[in-house]
């Protein structure tokens, strides 16, 4: 670990979580990028930067995280992927917009390596359904059906909701990439997606300014359908899937922490995940960037974008009321 160098940017609560999981797993040479003006004694012992400028111009580094909100991302790539830093970590969703984004597919011939925070990829009850599709299990699949919803003011007690990312059109928030997730497990477990559809709400309770509920149909190449809600107001956090397939079907319950399937006999098994903590993930998908050996569990660039693009031509549609047809980067 001597020549491991780790720049982290942004300090909020997801920065924070990859610190403190980088300190459990016995990393120590940590440079923070932050603009707070009082810091916490976790902090004792780092070099301490307000912008990422100053960071670069002092030091260089093996490994960053991308922790800002997401109308930060691109700008904040771009400056460490002219440093050369060879792994850069990028909290998901890579952007708020598509824009600048394709000159990234062309980094790898430049050895440096961009890998997406999407941590459900690190959920036994996911890697478990992923396992049972692939066995063929309940045959042809159909059918994914989506659900997942929680109270935003219940996200970050700590904040006024109406202040955070989630409320701002300008800083990358609402349902749709906050809860980009969904998007992206399903084209993992899927594939590709040919068409979408949806319709997003933008209500007045929250008194926000992004959308709060959305509906999403998905036409995948493979012949399946899926659908996606989402919405800001479950008071208790409700995220499942339901896989509807030729011989028969799988739930995923992140919320109860079990996946059930039941094939054409109607015979009912059961998977409890439920000693597994949500940390956990945040743990194993830190431990798998920072390690040289590759996981096919980590979410690469050209997955984060399908799953950007994918969000972005949801919102077209439901401007426009019209199918979308989604265009794929080469």
């Amino acid at each position: 670990m001597d020549t491991i160098k780790i720049l982290i940017i942004g300090l909020g609560s997801i920065g924070t979580r990859h610190f403190n999981n980088l300190k459990t797993l016995g990393y120590k040479n940590i440079v923070l990028v932050s603009s707070k003006s009082t810091y916490p004694e976790a902090w004792e012992g780092c070099e301490v930067f307000q912008t990422l400028e100053l960071a670069l111009e002092k030091s260089d580094y093996s490994h960053a995280f991308i922790c800002s909100p997401t109308a930060f991302h691109v700008s904040q790539l771009k400056q460490l992927v002219a440093a050369k830093i060879p792994k850069i970590y990028l909290e998901k969703p890579i952007s708020h917009n598509l824009e600048d984004l394709s000159q990234f597919l062309d980094c790898k011939n430049m050895g440096i390596e961009i890998k997406v925070g999407f941590d459900l990829h690190f959920d036994p009850g996911l890697l478990k359904v992923k396992e049972l599709l692939e066995e063929k299990c309940i045959g042809e699949i159909y059918t994914a059906n989506a659900f997942v919803g929680q109270f935003l003011p219940d996200w970050r007690p700590y904040e006024d909701h109406r202040k955070g990312m989630s409320a701002s059109i300008e800083r990358g928030g609402g349902v749709m990439l906050d809860l980009i997730h969904e998007f992206d497990y399903l084209l993992w477990l899927l594939g590709k997606a040919s068409f979408v559809a949806a319709c997003y709400q933008e209500n007045p309770k929250l008194e926000i300014e992004t959308e709060d509920v959305a509906d999403v149909l998905i036409k995948f190449y493979s012949g399946a359908t899926g659908t996606i809600h989402l919405d800001y107001h479950q008071r208790v956090l409700i995220r499942n899937c339901i896989f509807t397939g030729s011989l028969g079907t799988i739930t995923w319950d992140l919320a109860k922490r079990k996946v059930i399937w039941i094939n054409d006999a109607k015979e009912v098994a059961e998977f409890d995940f439920s000693g597994f903590e949500r940390n956990d993930r945040y743990l194993q998908i830190a431990e798998a960037f920072m390690q040289e050996k590759s996981d096919d569990r980590i979410c690469t660039f050209e997955q984060g974008l399908e799953s950007l693009q994918l969000v972005v031509a949801s919102k077209k549609s439901s401007q426009t009321n019209t199918f979308i047809k989604i265009a794929h980067y080469s």
